[in-house]
């Protein structure tokens, strides 16, 4: 499944419901989560603490290749 701005989204707001700005109950992190799910290139985050910040790192590199892709 491909990681999209609106699904990564989603993913964010759920987690953070969930699991606040840690890890959540398999002690996986956001990033490492969404890592896991979608095929994500040219952005690292599986070991960023941070839910917020992985969750920033993705939004960042999605727009960026929205913006190539027009």
């Amino acid at each position: 499944m491909e990681l999209t701005t609106k699904r990564l989204n989603l993913e964010h707001i759920t987690w953070s419901l969930d699991n606040g700005n840690g890890r959540n109950t398999k002690d996986l992190r956001f990033g490492q989560f969404i890592h896991n799910k979608y095929q994500i290139e040219g952005v690292d985050v599986f070991y960023v603490e941070s839910a917020q910040e992985a969750y920033e790192q993705l939004l960042t590199n999605l727009t960026i290749s929205d913006e190539r892709a027009q």
